[in-house]
């Protein structure tokens, strides 16, 4: 067999990573105990068996594979918005489909959504077909319809959209980018034909590589390691992977490199980072968690003078934050119009719904209502029910771990609070397990200093989540909502141990301006 044509499974992929994160974990225990050097050759060993593990074994899965799944909604959906806006993706699909030979003759339904019903399940697939032509008829030009026919089939038909996947594809979401996401998007999608999107799928290589880079200036060549290290091993990056989607990425490196502009002190080049990240997936906004409440706690610091209370570095770095998202918000409404704004503030509202969860949702509310059993694939009706209604307790607690830990942080430097953004984002939303890559920020901010007892236990704790993980995954595929409930008990825990650990750490500790 030829090496480039041989590709390991997924399922022994992830295996192989549980001993390679176990491996891990024994390298931060051993960290103190070796010389620096014998360390950091460890390291890039265990980076380097764990990249070639990601890619299973073949670049092949690097440098020519797709995933269609997303593509599909990404790449087509930024690229025909002026066409399709957030609702008639499918319905366009869908009739291409239909007229082009239909590529899974058993579909006979799919989720059908408009600004009225919002989503809506088991519509006929009549509905989309005769929605399709009313798009087309009315928002398409000959030459653009001909272009998106082309692109669709070239991605569904050529890039493995198979009759299961493509039944699951037509029963999703949709397509849901933020305006300000399209703004960058749209453009970079329609410069690029179908046939070069491969290289499209590179570019969250290349804003990843200068995260690291940014990381390695800030903390240290091995804190970028260990951030390297995770992002081949974590359970979060096993769908889509790097090099198989286009701008999946952009937010968490945007987040990695205004962490390190905090280390470095430039802070309003980091508040604007942060707000780009904000503005493209919204949810990064959860990182200005730590500042804030820095912010907040220093104001009632009756130590000092009130003038000297106010913080002039988190001034700095919020007023990078709303000058960026004012600008680029403003500059989508006037791209978009503001009721591009509106359907897609009502697409996420809809989206993040109890009666929405999916058993890929990772989060407090999912720690809060497990209860330990060995359930399978699909998370039953009743569970969702009771996350509703226990949204009000629910909501009281993560409050309380959430205004301990701003006041147990409010020492820190910056950078450190920064990183744990990652937290009241578990604690207040329901997202999908690949947005958990974001722990990357709280790995780089333990890594960046393995004398720590805190940072050697805070990082085992992160790893050996992705132990388990992986372990599970590998080894009972069936049982995701096994898998995501203990996933969301051992965050939740960290969390915990964290915010305690933070609390011991704060009494008597000088105040950051002492500390930078």
């Amino acid at each position: 067999m030829d090496f480039l044509d041989f590709e390991q499974t997924r399922a022994t992929s992830e295996a192989i990573k549980v001993v390679l994160v176990a491996g891990a974990i024994g390298l931060v225990w051993a960290w103190r105990r070796l010389s620096p050097t014998l360390a950091t050759r460890l390291l890039v060993v265990l980076v380097l068996a764990s990249g070639i593990n990601y890619m299973r074994y073949s670049p092949n899965v690097f440098l020519k594979q797709l995933d269609a799944y997303d593509l599909v909604h990404y790449y087509l959906g930024a690229k025909y918005f002026d066409e399709l806006g957030y609702f008639d993706l499918y319905p366009a699909m869908l009739l291409v489909d239909v007229e082009h030979g239909p590529y899974n003759r058993k579909s006979r339904f799919y989720r059908a959504q408009d600004k009225e019903h919002g989503y809506r399940e088991r519509t006929p697939l009549s509905h989309a077909h005769q929605r399709g032509r009313e798009v087309r008829d009315k928002h398409f030009t000959p030459e653009r319809w001909r272009a998106f026919e082309h692109d669709f089939l070239v991605i569904q038909r050529n890039h493995g959209l198979g009759a299961g996947l493509w039944n699951t594809l037509i029963n999703d979401r949709g397509f849901n980018g933020t305006p300000v996401w399209l703004m960058f998007a749209r453009p970079i999608a329609n410069a690029f034909p179908v046939e070069w999107i491969k290289a499209l799928c590179w570019l969250d290589v290349a804003l990843l590589t200068l995260a690291l880079l940014a990381l390695a200036w800030a903390y240290g060549r091995n804190t970028a390691l260990f951030a390297l290290l995770f992002l081949f091993l974590t359970y979060s990056l096993r769908w889509p992977y790097v090099t198989w989607a286009f701008l999946r990425y952009d937010w968490v490196s945007c987040l990695l490199i205004a962490m390190a502009l905090l280390k470095k002190g430039k802070f309003p080049f980091a508040g604007v980072l942060t707000g780009y990240a904000a503005l493209v997936r919204l949810f990064p906004a959860a990182w200005m968690f730590g500042p804030f409440m820095q912010g907040v706690f220093g104001l009632f610091d009756g130590k000092k003078p009130f003038k000297e209370r106010i913080n002039k570095k988190l001034v700095l770095f919020a007023t990078g934050f709303v000058l960026c998202v004012g600008l680029l918000e403003g500059a989508a409404i006037g791209i978009f119009g503001m009721d591009a704004v509106r359907t897609h503030a009502h697409n996420i509202t809809e989206h993040i719904k109890p009666e929405e969860l999916s058993s890929r949702r990772v989060g407090f509310a999912l720690a809060y209502s497990y209860h330990g059993k060995q359930t399978p694939k699909n998370l039953a009706p009743e569970r969702k029910i009771q996350i509703k209604h226990e949204s009000g307790s629910r909501t009281f607690l993560a409050a309380l771990l959430l205004i301990a830990l701003g006041y147990a942080a409010r020492k820190k430097r910056p950078d450190e609070s920064f990183a744990l953004g990652a937290i009241p984002f578990f604690m207040l939303s329901t997202a999908s397990y690949y947005y958990y890559v974001c722990r990357i920020t709280l790995i780089a901010w333990h890594a960046s200093d393995l004398d720590k007892h805190r940072n050697r236990v805070g990082l085992t704790i992160l790893l050996g989540i992705e132990l388990f993980t992986n372990l599970v995954q590998s080894s009972m595929p069936g049982y995701r909502v096994f898998l995501i409930g203990y996933m969301s008990w051992a965050l939740l825990g960290y969390c915990i141990w964290l915010t305690f650990a933070l609390l011991g750490e704060s009494r008597g500790a000088p105040d950051d301006d002492e500390t930078n």
